[in-house]
């Protein structure tokens, strides 16, 4: 990204699909702070209009809705598109893939293609996933070769496939970021962290858990976004895939042992099958 090319946010009409969600409301929060006019595009499903400031206008839709997106993305017309919005549970997805291919593919459609017709667009970041990547010790790079190896990582693959045609068709510049393990307050699915911090509410400290050895790289929910506002603000390239991540993998066992340490307890696990 070239610094020499960065574009203020202050008075910028940003639209944020998922905003009212778990990473949309830390978004939305990030995006007034830089003084922009934030715009909500989400049904609900997983997130509420609470979890985000007064400030931010939300806009109850479905993204599957392709004339109601149409409207809304025409009425707010947009210079900057923050694409969130997505089932992103993979137990959900695995168990819903149909569900998960309309939202998440074609929902992803509909989106763009109201874009297209914006004439002072001017940034889209379209959120991914690692879970393009396959399965493999260490860091994965952006330069390194894909193989999603559930439903979830297959429908953000061709998502991210949907964005690069974007900017071929349209010269606006598109990025998609590739986000990690993202955990914080205001969570809303039963991920690894908060599955830990529920079991651990009434007083327990023994949980029951999965395996208790697969590494994964955590990243804070500010930091990503941090993130996503940081390349809607300096992306200037045609089209590329960014990483979001810290680069450094935490077992579940080093978790668990993480949030021991922060209670000043020993918590003891068994693994159910």
């Amino acid at each position: 990204m070239n610094m020499a090319n960065k574009m203020t946010l202050q008075q910028k009409q940003v639209l944020v699909t998922g905003g009212t969600g778990f990473i949309g409301s830390y978004v939305t929060r990030q995006l007034l702070e830089e003084g922009a006019n934030v715009h909500a595009l989400d049904n609900g499903f997983t997130g509420s209009p609470e979890l985000v400031p007064d400030d931010v206008t939300v806009h109850d839709v479905d993204i599957r809705n392709k004339d109601t997106v149409s409207e809304v993305v025409s009425k707010v017309n947009p210079e900057v598109l923050i694409h969130l919005a997505a089932i992103h549970f993979i137990p959900y997805c695995n168990e819903n893939p149909e569900e998960a291919f309309d939202v998440n593919v074609l929902g992803t459609r509909n989106i763009l293609k109201a874009a297209e017709t914006l004439d002072n667009l001017e940034r889209v970041v379209n959120t991914s996933s690692a879970a393009v990547y396959k399965p493999a010790p260490g860091p994965h790079t952006e330069t390194e070769g894909i193989g999603p190896t559930d439903i979830y990582g297959r429908t953000k693959l061709v998502a991210e496939d949907e964005a690069r045609l974007f900017s071929v068709d349209t010269d606006v510049p598109t990025v998609s970021a590739r986000l990690f393990n993202v955990y914080g307050t205001r969570e809303t699915n039963s991920h690894l962290i908060p599955a830990i911090l529920e079991q651990l509410e009434d007083g327990s400290r023994s949980i029951d858990l999965g395996n208790l050895t697969p590494a994964r790289d955590f990243i804070y929910a500010t930091d990503v976004a941090n993130a996503l506002v940081t390349l809607a603000s300096e992306f200037d390239g045609g089209y590329r895939a960014y990483n979001v991540g810290t680069g450094t993998e935490y077992s579940v066992r080093e978790v668990v042992d993480a949030v021991g340490d922060a209670l000043g307890e020993e918590i003891t696990t068994s693994v159910f099958s």
